[in-house]
């Protein structure tokens, strides 16, 4: 116990020295809560204020945890994540606890910059050991070690915990203070369990200097920061049992890419690359604006490759912008359909027109020179020379210089009426023409021969108030009286621990709870339930029509409708 204090002690004196600041002085701006801060927009202001601390809680813990495999279901992700990072008014009696709850629920739908955008901009981290914590871990495995070294040296709280003596220790290494380093780990392992011992493997490889190779997987983003620090041109794959969001950091590392100067050459050098630096390259291609034809040739390979990852909506979405300054030409428009949905999820639908208008009838043609009027003299005599009166010398041959300027194209093979017919359904719910006479023609041509991600489409239409076809009701019933037993949601064990696990409860409590929240203008409470609804019968049409009448009776229409567009946008791609 003497040894352990004395450690401590050495071990405190060391990091206030190796990492001492300048006196700065802080001024007091106000109390403000963790959940005024959010990065994205969209959500009222009340999404949070309508809630208690304890209703919010049980809410969060239906869905994944951020430790574990994360969401299985994108779309439940996507409308998770919508809600998780929004600022507001914070709830009733909220503590850092939930805070810190809510930032690990974003993590678990995939991606960890987010959660460090969110957490940079958080006020107070350093009062909460839970979020702290959450912040250098995503800072460690984006590559920010200096932002996760100065969370460990700001925390107030818990800073003698078995987690930041590690994250300290590997401070230290990062800065090369490698006794320091060393005593600060001694102490680590005296209060570390069974589950750290990679760490400390990783550990003892960087601080004596000695190869770490392939077959030490990290399972957190301190030892992945170790990792790739020592081997920065190495593709570091972490450890199966890994969270999901390190797993999509973990994709940052590799060797730099460096494309060649030529643009043709740089597309075919993009097209040999694989997973993310494939994907780098091509999106640096995309936003160049020497060739806008190659761009286009980019774009359509990345979306090509994100449809087979199961990834179309988010990257169609971030491309989206680019679909207005490409060609459109016969060649691009082989790529028409991808290119505008990423224009409909951009929200450009006036480039959305134009693309499914090309689509149908071919890219725009030249217009014709129209003949100039001729001009005449005093005299009356013709002064154009497209006028003058035929000379007895050698006529000329070959096209006219005054006529046309193009000559006429083969006829245009548009795509088949039912591509068409998706993208007009898309664009009319881009629009919000869900209720005319239009959108329930082009419905019905849809739900001829209907699978179970059409008619879920549907049900979430109707649910939203689209005029739907007549006997879309009796197609539900027809499939959930025939469904498979594997289509069959299940009833799950409820009940969540204290460490915040995910609860998990059956269709009906689930779709309870939302519409309660839903009724209490809980806004930010009832999209989680409608997410945990998604995600516990993925491409169930009851669960969408459930989810679907949360975010309505919330006051989420836009929300609402958003989730039915990027159902049909996965089905036409």
């Amino acid at each position: 116990m003497r040894l352990k204090a004395s450690l401590l002690a050495c071990a405190a004196l060391i990091w206030g020295a190796a990492f001492a600041q300048p006196a700065v002085e802080v001024q007091e701006l106000g109390a403000v809560n963790p959940f005024e801060v959010g990065i994205q927009s969209g959500m009222p202001a009340h999404v949070w204020s309508n809630s208690g601390a304890e209703t919010l809680r049980a809410a969060l813990t239906t869905l994944p945890d951020g430790q574990g495999v994360g969401f299985h279901h994108p779309l439940a992700a996507r409308l998770a994540a919508r809600a998780l990072l929004a600022a507001g008014r914070p709830p009733r009696d909220a503590q850092f606890d939930l805070a810190a709850l809510r930032a690990d629920r974003a993590l678990a739908t995939g991606r960890a910059q987010p959660v460090y955008n969110l957490l940079v901009r958080t006020p107070r981290v350093n009062e909460s050991a839970l979020l702290s914590r959450l912040y250098a871990e995503t800072a460690f495995a984006l590559g920010h070690e200096d932002e996760a070294c100065r969370a460990a040296d700001a925390l107030l709280t818990g800073r003698d915990e078995a987690y930041w003596l590690r994250a300290r220790a590997a401070c230290l290494a990062l800065s090369g203070n490698i006794p320091a380093a060393e005593l600060t780990a001694e102490l680590a392992r005296h209060q570390s369990d069974e589950a750290a011992a990679d760490f400390f493997t990783v550990f003892d490889a960087y601080t004596l200097n000695t190869p770490i190779g392939d077959a030490i997987t990290p399972r957190d983003g301190v030892s992945l920061a170790l990792i790739h620090d020592r081997n920065q041109d190495q593709v570091i794959v972490v450890d199966e049992g890994a969270p999901a969001w390190l797993k999509e950091a973990a994709l940052r590392t590799g060797p730099q890419i460096r494309l060649p100067q030529d643009p043709l050459a740089a597309l075919e050098a993009a097209r040999s690359m694989q997973g993310a630096e494939r994907a780098a390259a091509l999106g640096a291609l995309i936003h160049q604006d020497v060739d806008r034809q190659l761009a286009a040739d980019a774009l359509a390979l990345r979306l090509n490759d994100a449809k087979a990852e199961g990834e179309f909506i988010t990257v169609a979405r971030t491309y989206g912008p680019e679909v207005s300054s490409l060609p459109i030409s016969d060649e691009t428009l082989v790529h028409g359909v991808h290119f505008i949905l990423a224009a409909i999820l951009a929200e450009d639908l006036e480039t959305a027109d134009i693309w499914r208008e090309a689509l149908e009838y071919g890219p725009p043609r030249p217009e014709p020179e129209l003949e100039p009027e001729p001009l005449y003299d005093e005299n009356g005599m013709p002064l154009n020379p497209a006028h003058l009166p035929p000379s007895d010398g050698p006529q000329q041959l070959g096209p006219d210089p005054y006529g046309p300027s193009f000559k006429p194209q083969a006829e245009w093979d548009a795509p088949a009426a039912s591509i068409l017919v998706g993208l007009d359904f898309a664009l009319a719910i881009a629009r919000n023409e869900v209720q005319s006479g239009g959108f329930e023609a082009l419905h019905s041509a849809r739900l001829e021969n209907a699978d179970r991600a059409r008619l879920a489409q549907g049900a979430g239409l109707m649910a939203l108030g689209a005029r739907t076809p007549l006997d879309l009701r009796a197609q539900l019933a027809r499939y959930h009286a025939h469904r498979l037993p594997d289509q069959a949601v299940k009833p799950q064990d409820a009940g969540a621990d204290e460490g915040g696990a995910q609860a998990k409860l059956d269709l009906a409590t689930l779709s309870a709870l939302g519409l309660l929240a839903a009724h209490a203008q809980a806004a930010g409470e009832a999209q989680i339930y409608a997410a945990a609804l998604i995600e516990a019968a993925p491409g169930d049409p009851f669960a969408i029509a459930q989810a679907v009448s949360i975010l309505s009776v919330a006051d989420l229409r836009q929300e609402a409708r958003r989730l039915v567009l990027e159902m049909v946008v996965e089905d036409e791609a």
